[in-house]
This record gives structure tokens, sequence and C-alpha cells, in this order.
């Protein structure tokens, strides 16, 4: 046979050239197509098809977590940044993976898997922290592509394409060493790398969890901190706002950028007021050691309508990120700020307790920025402009109108509040409650207000709504018909201290 071959190559040079090109050329594109074929996360369903957060189901978790919304597949993780990596990763580990396949039993299939995924040092032999940082970033992607072979003839995954900042900056993500996380707690990424602990020490089991971002539990936090303290000096655990920067700020009404609202009275406490445990949260019992029963309601009802506005404003945000990908620039900004807008939201764990009129405000700018996305035109030319700041001193409709057409109430009516400029209301309603009664600053009211909002007979000073002699408790008509409905229509203040004072 071989003789043949030689005859011929001898006889029709140009042709055997010709012919051997071709079975290169085909083998070569066979091969890369295989290897194409054989990358996708669906490839690997082929063995981890459990529908379940399970070991063997690590498809399905996968399916559920943020990589797999932004295109991040197995190979991504479970290989090496670079050419080599890929080889490594595809070739030889898959080579092994086959062979455990075929020859290994299912028992001990299970038991390395599971190792891979409940251990650090299994989870550091099966995924690479450089391709954490490959992605997450910006000084790892840069040194890395300046010191390695990313892809030879075409991209074979996701991470080929990634070049930083601006593929975060394309998805609305932060650099974790330099712009922090904005997910509720603020670790010091660069300290925690520089004291040798990796990401898999913190983020064990980060894409197989079966949530969509998977966050550090604050046990394993507590449980280094105690181990290390006394070598390294880590902050103590009960100081609490020097890593929960998101609860501390958003007390404050100040975390979400480009909404500004008021200090709820929350941020005149301390953590331990309420957080009796760091592993416990504070509950409905919590609140009426200090306050009477009424709060345990207000708890409650401020939690329920925080969660059926976090799940409105959820769907949007899957819904437009599944298409983002189409959408053209100024559009995709727009869905990056609804995203960050849902994350803020979400990183705090007290289901709006611990600002709620903040929260509402936040919610307000995630509808504003979807109906900004749904209606978007994209300019004709493209003019430099700034995002409004939304504040919680928002001018009213009232007051607009006031400077346009002059004062609310007449001169008349105005004459009749003389004497009457403020209004002590423990000496007229008789209140019972443990916070001080509020002082009502009556002028001041009506110079924005028109008497007829809280007067049936302004002339006679009779309220639209009856007051019962003995005004007690969180849901009497002040808190439930006149004042923080009003305030709440008109974007003022609903903190307790504000008028409680």
């Amino acid at each position: 046979m071989w003789q043949k071959i030689k005859e011929f190559s001898c006889k029709d040079p140009l042709i055997f050239t010709i012919i051997i090109a071709l079975v290169v050329v085909g083998a070569g594109f066979i091969g890369v197509q295989t290897m194409h074929a054989t990358s996708t996360a669906e490839f690997c369903q082929t063995c981890h098809a459990k529908e379940e957060i399970a070991v063997r189901g690590e498809y399905y978790t996968w399916r559920k977590s943020i990589h797999s919304e932004v295109d991040v597949s197995c190979l991504d993780c479970h290989g090496d940044p670079g050419i080599i990596g890929y080889l490594d990763a595809h070739i030889v580990a898959g080579t092994r993976s086959l062979y455990h396949e075929i020859f290994t039993s299912e028992e001990q299939i299970i038991e390395d898997l599971t190792h891979y995924g409940s251990t650090v040092e299994g989870a550091e032999k099966a995924a690479f922290e450089d391709s954490c940082l490959y992605c997450h970033s910006d000084e790892a992607n840069k040194e890395m592509r300046r010191n390695r072979i990313i892809k030879i003839a075409g991209e074979f995954r996701h991470m080929d394409e990634v070049v930083m900042p601006e593929y975060r900056e394309e998805y609305g993500r932060a650099d974790v060493f330099a712009d922090g996380v904005q997910a509720g707690v603020e670790p010091n990424h660069t300290l925690h790398k520089d004291m040798g602990l990796s990401c898999f020490n913190c983020h064990l089991g980060i894409g197989h969890s079966g949530e969509r971002f998977h966050e550090p539990e604050m046990a394993t936090c507590f449980e280094c901190h105690d181990d290390v303290r006394a070598q390294a000096s880590p902050h103590a655990n009960d100081d609490c706002a020097t890593c929960h920067v998101a609860q501390k700020e958003i007390q404050e009404g100040t975390y979400a950028e480009g909404i500004e609202g008021y200090s709820w009275y929350m941020a005149d406490l301390d953590c331990s007021d309420c957080h009796e445990s760091a592993f416990i949260r504070p509950n409905t019992d919590t609140c009426v050691m200090c306050h009477d029963e009424s709060y345990a309601d207000i708890m409650t009802d401020t939690q329920n309508y925080f969660n059926e506005q976090l799940v409105k404003v959820q769907k949007q945000r899957d819904f437009y990120m599944a298409k983002r990908e189409a959408m053209p620039h100024g559009q995709r900004e727009l869905t990056n700020e609804l995203l960050y807008i849902v994350r803020v939201i979400e990183s705090d764990g007290s289901e709006g307790v611990h600002n709620p009129e903040y929260f509402d405000m936040m919610f307000e700018k995630a509808n504003d920025l979807t109906a900004k996305i749904k209606n978007y035109v994209e300019p004709e030319e493209t003019e430099e402009t700034h995002a409004p700041v939304i504040t919680a001193q928002s001018v009213s409709e009232e007051e607009t109108h006031a400077e346009k057409t002059g004062p609310v109430n007449s001169e008349e009516m105005m004459s009749i509040l003389e004497g009457l400029e403020t209004i002590d209301l423990k000496e007229r309603y008789a209140p019972e409650g443990k916070k001080k009664a509020v002082i009502f600053e009556h002028k001041g009211h009506a110079e924005r207000l028109a008497c007829a909002s809280c007067h049936e007979y302004p002339e006679a000073g009779m309220l639209k709504f009856e007051v019962p002699e003995v005004v007690e408790g969180t849901k009497n008509v002040f808190h439930t018909e006149l004042c923080i409905k009003c305030h709440k229509e008109m974007r003022a203040t609903t903190s307790c201290g504000a008028c409680h004072k």
C-alpha cells in the first residue's frame, strides 16, 4: 500500500499534494467543529443531567446562575484562561472524565464530585481562580491577555472574547478590586487576596448553588475572622458597618447612585438594638420588645409590600436582560442601570425595614427605567446628558402651582392661623404611645397646602376624618389617613423621627 502511494506521489505530485492538503484541511475542520460541539454546556449536560440541586445536577444549577445569563459556560470556569488552559481542560481533563465515566463506579464518581463542590481543596482542582479574576478584574485580565496566547483560529469559549473593562461595563458589572461589589457587604478583596485567600475560600460552590447570585454566608466570614484574628487583626465581628456598608448607607438614604433620600430613624440605632445575634434576623417579636404591638403589623406590612414590588422589578430585569444583546447601546445602558438598582434592592436583607421610603424611591427609579427601556428610541445625534437625581425633597405639584399662581390659601384663611402657627397634638388629642407627641407645624403646612387638604370645613377647623378622644397605636387616623398618607403622595419623609421629636 505504501509503495502504491509512493508511486502515485511520484507520478502525479501536484494531485497528490492537493489530496494531502484536502485531507489535512478536512481533518482540521472536523477537529475544530468537534472541539466547538464538545465545548458547550449542553454537551456537559450529557453526564450532568439531573434536574435538581445535587451532584449530577450541575447543568441545572448553572442554568439558574448569573453565569448562564451572561453566557459564561463550563469550560470558562473549569479551564485556565488561554489556549493552553483550554486544551488542557478539553482534551486532558475531558479524556480523564470520559475514562471515569466508563471505568469508575457511580458511587466513586458521586464521592469525587461532592469533594470538588464542597471543599476548597477540591474546588481548586476542578476550577481555576485565574478564570474568576479574568472576568472580574481589569488588571488581571490585561496581564493575562498580555502574557498568554488566549486563542488561535477562532473563539472556542466565551472568555476568549472578554476584554476588560469594556466587557464588564457592557454588563454593568464592577471591578471587584477597584469598585467594590454593591452586594450588601463590601469586602476588601485586595486585602483578602494579599492574605493568601483564594476565591474558593469565600465563594465555594458559586456556580452550582441553584441561586442567581451565590454570596458567602456570614458563618464563612466569622469562621475565618475568628481563626486569624490574632495574626491579622481583622475587624471585630460586632463592627457591622465595616463590612455591611449597604445597610448603613441605606438607613442614611445615601447608598444608591443617583437617589438621595432621607435618613431613616434606624440610622441612629446600634445594630445590636434589633439584631440579638449575627445569625438571626429580627422578627415581629423583636419589634414589640420596644414598641407597642402595632409595630409588628408595620413590619409585616412593610415586608409584604417590599416583596411584592421586588418580584415585579425582578421580572422586568430578567425580561430585558434576556434581550440586551440585541439592544442598541443607549438602551443597553438603561438596562444596566436597571440591573444596578435591582441589585441594590436585593442586597438588603431587611426586606424594606431598614428604610421603607428609600426603597420606595428605588422601586420608583426601577419602574421609571423600565418605561424608558420599553419606549427607547435611538437618538439621531448623541448628546451628552446627565441622569436626573431623584431626591426626597422633589418639588410637589402644589409647590409648583404656588410659584406660578401665588399663595395656596387666601389672606383671610391665613389670618385664622394667628396663634395656631404650631399645634401640640399632646394637648389636643392625648396620644398614648412610646414616642414623643408631634408638634404640628400648622403654618408651614398651610403655606404649601390648601386648607381643604386636611379640613372638611377649614373655617371651623374640622378635620376630614374623625379623631378619637385617645389616639394610640400606629394604625391611628393620623398615620393611615392624614399625615403619612399625604407624606407619601407628596414625596416627603415618613421617618418617625422627622415628626416625633
